[in-house]
């Protein structure tokens, strides 16, 4: 049923590119869309190279480093979607903590868990929330799962939930895997809706101590397509 409604998805935006932009612009963006998908089905053939890097990659890279790692160095198999400037902030942020124990909801291409994991305590607990099939981005296919759990420094601890971040199940699992534990970071950039940010946000920010820290991706307004609800949560709470 995904499968049918992501097609009849890709005809709509088919159709109305070819009638609103015309014939040449429909097979050039026809085109990209082939090869963009032709690369990210090929992806795990690079693995090697990426675990390769990974493991060559010194532990005491600044922060510039670290971006120019995860944006060039692997062929962009971890690339975020997160602005260089923004995401540079927030690891400026995280560098002086050093969080001990974070949850990322929204692991997709795994570009922020690797830089989080870079920043974290060397013996912390990360713990990535990810839905199969989710919209804007996520559902990592099980493949890449070896890639993130290369992620970790020799004592950190790493739990991979390929789960719905809004299911009372999932939300159980991150408990008994934090226990009495406290999280230090909370970053939330999975299902976009508005309904869904919010829930992200009332399920996960009650896990997180009272110096710790919740940040959000997608905050900026921008096309619903992008940003989704995010923006609008933002102007609700941020106060």
């Amino acid at each position: 049923m995904a499968k049918i409604k992501e097609a009849i998805k890709i005809i709509t935006k088919a159709t109305k590119i070819f009638k609103e932009e015309g014939i040449k612009s429909f097979f050039k963006k026809t085109s990209v869309y082939i090869i963009k998908n032709i690369i990210k089905k090929l992806e795990f053939l690079i693995l090697p190279y990426a675990f390769f890097k990974i493991k060559n990659l010194k532990q005491d890279c600044n922060l510039n480093e670290l971006l120019s790692f995860v944006l060039e160095d692997c062929v962009g198999l971890i690339k975020p979607s997160q602005i260089k400037s923004e995401i540079l902030g927030l690891l400026e942020i995280l560098a002086k903590i050093k969080p001990k124990v974070f949850l990322e909801v929204g692991t997709a291409n795994g570009g922020t868990l690797f830089l989080f994991s870079r920043v974290a305590s060397k013996d912390g607990t990360m713990i990535s929330v990810d839905l199969p099939r989710g919209k804007f981005g996520g559902g990592y296919p099980k493949w890449r799962e070896s890639l993130y759990n290369s992620f970790t420094l020799s004592e950190q601890k790493l739990f991979l939930l390929r789960m719905d971040s809004h299911k009372e199940e999932t939300l159980k699992q991150v408990k008994a895997i934090l226990g009495m534990t406290k999280l230090d970071f909370l970053f939330i950039d999975g299902d976009h809706t508005y309904e869904g940010v919010k829930k992200d946000f009332e399920m996960y920010s009650v896990l997180v101590k009272q110096e710790g820290i919740i940040a959000f991706h997608d905050i900026v307004p921008g096309s619903g397509e992008n940003v989704g609800g995010v923006p609008k949560f933002w102007e609700k709470i941020r106060a």
